[in-house]
């Protein structure tokens, strides 16, 4: 498994519950939006469903797309002591107006917003892009259940 330096790991913020597969034809907004109501019960004793909706909406605007086509909304809340992140899948993909490229898999990553916290987050998005290129994305989007993505991912 690919690790970075302070010890960010897939494997600490990935697991079979975190993992959805996302059906038809779906825009980047409905992504978000679906990644953001899975998340919510993990954080909703922390933050609100308007703060966590309204905040997950700003940022997605200026997160781009990465070149492999994996797309990494993030943001950060005071109140979080680490990190949450949910993966979606969708296997038909969705194609991102800004840059051309199809999406087949996504990844909401919540952060806790600390300077001590700031490093690792930085470190953890840039395991995210690492592993996440396209052969990897394309193999994720020919499996069908949450256990054999996360094995997978296990696998890296």
């Amino acid at each position: 498994m690919i690790r970075q330096s302070d010890g960010v790991s897939l494997s600490a913020i990935i697991n079979p519950e975190s993992i959805i597969f996302l059906e038809g034809r779906l825009s980047k907004e409905e992504v978000v939006r679906q990644l953001t109501e899975k998340i919510l019960p993990a954080v909703s004793g922390v933050i609100s469903r308007k703060a966590l909706f309204d905040r997950v909406a700003e940022v997605e605007k200026l997160n781009p797309v990465l070149e492999s086509g994996f797309y990494i909304p993030h943001a950060k809340f005071p109140d979080l002591d680490g990190f949450h992140a949910v993966l979606g899948i969708t296997p038909e993909g969705f194609p991102d107006a800004a840059t051309g490229l199809t999406v087949k898999a996504v990844l909401l990553l919540l952060s806790p917003h600390k300077p001590e916290f700031f490093q690792r987050h930085l470190n953890m998005l840039s395991l995210l892009s690492q592993t996440f290129q396209p052969e990897f994305i394309e193999r994720l989007a020919a499996l069908k259940d949450p256990a054999e993505v996360y094995a997978l991912i296990q696998s890296k």
